[in-house]
């Protein structure tokens, strides 16, 4: 076995772990909640811990871009940009994420906000943004771990940090009972995992270094450009799942949401699947394009986009069999079974696993600019119509509305994919940009 399939298959295994995660997280989290809380309350929970999400985006995409080039730059051997290239973005990382606390904990807990009245509310949403910060920075680790051929390692090490603050966040639902008790038990294993994960990343034989003395402005102006497209995709998710959560929630009430979401968790297993493989490939694309450009990547991608394809398809096929079970079996008969609303979805989740591996290529290779405007556009638009849709048919609706949109970005997605590997077969990065 090639060393490249060995790190494939060590980072599936990887994917596969913290892809189990979030099947045991989101199968475990409706009964567990449920148990404690009403749906009501838990419909206002969904809603609360959707509004950080928005936060995502905070870093502009820098990690993802700092972690591709840092990688590209081991492949071709450039050691010291290497190092420049993660400290800058270590700098930058630093700004941004201490900026944006100082900025939001004193709104999130003093200002006006629609919808949050509470202390409880308040207490649990400020735990929620500095948890979310607090993952962002953490992605610096990760990417370290990525860009020295120890992507399986990095994963399943951050994966596991996410099953430990799902877990103290369900102690603090157990303990506390209240909104911020399980945000502020999540935040707290938050913390100490990232601690944990910059320790073990330094750890090892290579140019990585915690400090800031080889930062270079050049540096971050050079990612500018695929950081801010890389922004893009976090607020799409945030409009496509967050947006659609709280329009769901604006026309039929809490009790819709936990209903809608349940459906949409179910169908999305289909893409979660799909995800295992293609980001199992990331590293290696980015490490092949590093060495040979489009050329380098063409054949393993087009292999990999027919099996991501084939995945998505017959997984969503096997799921429509088995959601009414596995409804009725994980909310106790709580929610209805609807198959129009559960074909609708499955329908979305298998478009969004076909373009998943196009995806990850032209993100690993920082080609993805014109791909995260699409995105916007696709996910925006899906915004609209579930208002629009989900008046009229009700959250069959407000589904029909996000398929419409993933089949737009998919169409995209694989046609810019295309293009890369098979217009310009020969095209090489650049690496002054």
């Amino acid at each position: 076995m090639s060393p490249l399939i060995q790190r494939v298959v060590a980072a599936l295994g990887a994917n596969a772990f913290g892809q189990a995660i979030n099947i045991v997280i989101q199968l475990a989290s409706l009964p567990l909640f449920l148990h404690r809380w009403d749906v009501a309350t838990y419909g206002t929970w969904l809603m609360l811990s959707a509004i950080p999400a928005y936060l995502s985006m905070a870093d502009v995409g820098m990690v993802a871009t700092a972690g591709n080039r840092m990688t590209m730059a081991i492949g071709r051997g450039d050691v010291r940009q290497a190092n420049a290239i993660f400290q800058s973005a270590l700098v930058f990382m630093v700004l941004a994420c201490g900026g944006i606390a100082l900025v939001s904990l004193p709104l999130v807990l003093c200002a006006p906000i629609p919808g949050v009245s509470r202390w409880d509310e308040r207490l649990a949403l400020a735990a929620l943004v500095l948890t979310v910060l607090l993952a962002l920075f953490g992605g610096l680790a990760e990417s370290i771990f990525k860009s020295t051929g120890r992507y399986a390692q990095g994963t399943m090490l951050a994966n596991g940090l996410r099953l430990a603050e799902w877990g103290g966040g369900m102690l603090g639902l157990v303990i506390g009972g209240s909104f911020a008790a399980v945000a502020i038990a999540g935040l707290l294993v938050r913390a100490t995992g990232v601690a944990w994960m910059i320790w073990r990343s330094g750890k090892g034989t290579h140019p990585f270094s915690w400090g800031l003395h080889e930062a270079q402005l050049a540096e971050i102006r050079a990612m500018a450009t695929p950081a801010v497209s890389f922004m893009a995709f976090p607020l799409a998710n945030a409009l496509s799942f967050q947006g659609v959560t709280l329009m769901v929630g604006h026309l039929f009430g809490p009790a819709m949401v936990a209903v809608f979401n349940a459906y949409r968790t179910i169908a999305r297993l289909a893409v979660q699947v799909t995800g295992i493989f293609g980001h199992a490939l990331w590293a290696e694309l980015s490490h092949l394009y590093g060495q040979g450009g489009a050329q380098a990547v063409a054949g393993l991608y087009r292999r990999s986009a027919w099996i991501g394809a084939a995945l998505a398809v017959g997984l969503s096929l096997a799921l429509y069999l088995v959601a009414p079970w596995l409804l009725q079996m994980w909310s106790h008969g709580r929610i209805a079974v609807q198959p129009a609303l559960m074909a609708v979805l499955l329908v979305y989740a298998a478009a969004g696993g076909v373009w998943h591996v196009p995806r990850v290529l032209l993100m690993a290779t920082n080609q993805h600019v014109g791909l995260a405007q699409w995105a916007l556009l696709a996910a925006a638009l899906s915004l609209g119509l579930s208002w629009g849709l989900g008046s009229i048919l009700g959250l069959e609706g407000a589904g029909l509305a996000m398929l419409v949109s993933e089949l737009g970005i998919a169409a995209g997605c694989v046609l810019l994919a295309h293009r890369m590997t098979s217009l310009h077969p020969t095209i090489r990065p650049s690496y002054k940009s």
